[in-house]
């Protein structure tokens, strides 16, 4: 199976762990966030699967709405993380 990358510019390093880590693929296959409950600017507040709420900040507003697009894809199954991981400031989601 074919995998593709993409990347998010955070903050710094710990919201860039942060980020590859909430969107880690679950032992259900799926990942942990529920959905992205708002942008302000460049941060970006979403809910987990536990009803939890984390803010992320990213580098711009741009990446901020770059993650929303991605994730709305993510969510209507037209692609599949297969696995995160995160250098410096930027998170790497590996899709297929």
């Amino acid at each position: 199976m074919e995998s593709n990358k993409i990347e998010f510019r955070c903050l710094d390093s710990y919201e860039a762990e942060k980020l590859a880590s909430i969107f880690s693929k679950q032992k259900d296959e799926s990942i942990f966030v529920s959905e992205i409950v708002k942008i302000i600017d460049s941060e970006i507040v979403v809910r987990l699967r536990d009803g939890s709420h984390h803010s992320i900040l990213l580098k711009n507003f741009e990446t901020a709405k770059k993650l929303h697009n991605f994730f709305n894809i993510v969510t209507e199954d037209k692609v599949n993380v297969l696995h995160t991981n995160y250098e410096q400031d930027r998170a790497i989601f590996y899709f297929s």
